[in-house]
């Protein structure tokens, strides 16, 4: 215990001087941790502090699933500190208390195995100061999640001698891992210990019962793990199955978006990922780990490392088949983060080298060498030059411009519940923050989203290319207004911006000239408003149509493609008639009007929408908010079913008079989440109670 205290004082100080700072930061490397987690963060916690948690975000992309997001990890128990702090203090906080939290467990696992304190020190430096962990601050939900890796193996060790009480603590790390936000980093850290299990057994041959103790230990633990995080994973898959990225087997474009490291750049992006003194001096040690101790631990250090770097190099080798074949792994992007098992296999490897040495030596000598290495660790981070553009612990302006903000602010309050759409072609260079609108509550039909649901996708992919087929869109952004080659331009759809009810567009100055968007204004019939901030253009849509209205006629919708080809038409008129997903029940009646009118959205809350509306004649009611499972409807306080309404949309019958309609955001899957991990905690509670009682007996 006084090694890993030892070790987080020290991680804490190495920190506050920048000894830490990621080495391989470049102008684009932070846009993540910019504009993505400090404004989530930023968005939801200041929400809940102000008493109205914001379960689904209606700011981005027509309405979000936001509960659903794991990468905001909004129901990790550290992310407390996003309660208690202003965000850029709780940000650098949990940053420095996760990799405090890494190589405190990293030290505590290597003396509970048997390395000594030198080697202990050792291993908890080269795991969390030397490589990919390190690097990983501008990930926060990947440094947070494999933070845990050191925790749940010191659980497997548990697991021999008192399975019970493994799998209970099994439970608790991997429950914290999952409810971190990174299922990626999660399932590696699962592969790392089951690693274990497996290398223990083998060497150490426990005796059959013991052995089968061990293994249901595990598996309940893992099982209870999940258990634990329901409340985030359940939301999770529900929004995955309605999502972009499939629960399956990515292909190898998907796996690898800037595509895949070569052997040299992958070697060179490792050594600048964190302390190349420390990585170098850890290789060498490792070479002495084949004639250490215990064995059980350096078989598990050398499959990790060995594994870990083939996988690495991805497709180039036939080994990487075997990775896509195992379960889970194939999911997720970038498969080079296994990177960080290899970091802790070379960790382990050199903690048990140094001992080692110090047997061929004199173990003062191995304390001298951890020292001097710890030494060079500061002296190499704090000569590092300063990451620019600086990141977001020092401030709000670090991370988006305060005209901007103000500008964003004015409009949102001045549009009220109609939508902007801010274009901004190219996605490292975004200048036009795209989580903004969510911090300043102005309605955008654009996002930096990992997972946007099919519908919207489908939506944005006929827009900007008039087909659902392969499109050149980039990470689900629409880069040019020019439309597909030999196909007609964005403008020809405009319509489709109609129905969402988009006002205004906002552009930056420099991307108004260019061709393709002068000819979209032209064409799309946009209408130059004064500026709203310096280098920003605003431009109005004078055809945008209400965000809330009543039509009389609604037909089955054919085939996505077929009908987004219907809704983009300049003459469709969904006043007129609308398309719904099934029979609407909705039969001619002879006295409707042709044409229906626009409602009145009375309450217009993230998670609460309330319209008025009057009908001469048996109607739908459409609201041009995204359509998805947890959301509820009722009329007059009597219960409606939620149809698709125009793709992408809500629709709700209705009949003829005056009414009142509600709808309200009441996910089942958060609900029955919130139940399982209530009951597991309160299981493991109990559990950890009674192994706790029984020494006293």
């Amino acid at each position: 215990m006084v090694v890993a205290l030892g070790v987080a004082g020290l991680t804490v100080l190495l920190w506050g001087v920048g000894a830490l700072s990621p080495a391989h930061l470049r102008h684009w490397t932070a846009l993540d941790l910019h504009w993505y987690f400090f404004p989530t963060y930023h968005a939801f916690y200041g929400a809940v502090r102000a008493g109205a948690p914001m379960l689904w975000n209606p700011y981005q992309l027509c309405g979000m699933p936001w509960v659903g997001t794991l990468q905001g990890g909004f129901f990790y128990p550290p992310h407390l500190l996003y309660l208690l702090l202003p965000t850029t203090r709780a940000l650098a906080a949990s940053t420095v208390l996760h990799l405090a939290l890494a190589a405190a467990g990293t030290a505590v696992f290597a003396r509970h195995a048997g390395i000594s304190r030198a080697g202990a020190v050792l291993a908890a430096a080269v795991f969390a100061f030397a490589g990919l962990l390190r690097a990983m601050q501008l990930w926060p939900y990947f440094l947070e999640s494999c933070a845990w890796l050191p925790f749940g193996a010191l659980a497997v060790l548990e697991l021999s001698g008192r399975p019970a009480r493994g799998a209970i603590h099994l439970a608790f790390v991997s429950g914290m891992s999952w409810l971190a936000g990174c299922p990626q980093g999660t399932v590696l850290c699962c592969y790392a210990w089951a690693g274990l299990l497996v290398a223990r057994m083998i060497v150490e041959r426990p005796p059959g019962i013991a052995c089968a103790r061990a293994v249901a230990g595990f598996a309940a633990g893992m099982l209870a793990g999940v258990l634990l995080a329901a409340v985030a994973l359940l939301p999770a898959f529900e929004l995955a199955r309605q999502g972009v990225r499939q629960t399956a087997t990515l292909s190898l474009e998907q796996m690898y978006p800037f595509g895949a490291l070569v052997p040299e750049k992958l070697w060179a992006y490792w050594l600048a990922s964190g302390s190349p003194i420390l990585l170098l001096t850890a290789l060498g040690l490792a070479l002495l780990a084949v004639v250490g101790t215990p064995r059980a631990l350096v078989l598990w250090g050398l499959v990790l490392a060995a594994v870990g770097t083939i996988v690495a190099l991805g497709p180039v080798t036939p080994f990487f088949r075997l990775y896509l074949m195992l379960p889970l792994l194939g999911w997720f992007r970038v498969p080079h983060r296994v990177l960080m098992l290899v970091q802790f296999g070379l960790a382990v490897l050199a903690a048990v080298g140094l001992d080692v040495a110090a047997r061929l030596s004199r173990p003062r000598a191995a304390a001298a060498l951890v020292a001097a290495m710890l030494v060079a660790v500061t002296l190499d981070g704090v000569r590092a030059p300063r990451p620019n553009p600086p990141l977001p612990y020092a401030g709000w302006p670090a991370t988006y411009p305060p005209a901007q903000h103000e500008a964003y602010s004015r409009l949102a309050a001045t549009i009220g519940d109609e939508r902007v759409w801010p274009y901004a072609p190219d996605l490292l260079m975004l200048p036009l923050p795209p989580k903004l609108p969510t911090l300043t509550r102005l309605r955008s039909v654009e996002d930096y989203e990992p997972l946007p649901l099919r519908r919207q996708l489908e939506y944005q992919m006929f827009l900007g290319d008039g087909t659902l087929g392969v499109s050149r869109r980039r990470e689900y952004r629409i880069n040019t207004l020019a439309g597909p080659p030999g196909g007609a331009s964005v403008a020809t759809r405009r319509r489709l911006l109609d129905l969402a009810a988009v006002r205004f567009m906002i552009v930056t100055t420099s991307t108004r000239r260019r061709p393709d968007v002068e000819a979209f204004v032209r064409d799309a019939g946009l209408e130059s408003r004064p500026p709203p901030a310096e280098k920003l253009e605003l431009l109005e849509n004078p055809h945008a149509l209400p965000r809330a209205f009543v039509t009389y006629r609604a037909s089955p919708a054919p085939p996505a493609a077929e009908l987004l080809a219907i809704l983009a038409r300049p003459s469709f008129d969904p006043l007129v008639e609308s398309w719904v997903e099934g029979d609407a029940g909705m039969p001619a009646s002879p006295g409707a009007p042709p044409r229906g009118a626009a409602a009145t959205i009375a309450r217009d809350d993230p998670n609460l929408v309330e319209l008025d509306a009057t009908l001469t004649a048996p109607g739908l009611v459409v609201l041009a908010d995204t359509f998805y499972p947890g959301w509820t409807a009722t009329v007059d306080g009597a219960p409606a079913t939620i149809l698709p309404t125009n793709h992408l949309f809500r629709g709700v019958r209705a009949p003829a008079g005056a009414h009142r309609i509600r709808f309200e955001y009441r996910p089942r899957s958060l609900a029955l989440g919130a139940v399982l991990s209530l009951l597991t905690a309160l299981g493991l509670a109990a559990g950890a109670r009674r192994l706790r009682a029984r020494p006293l007996a």
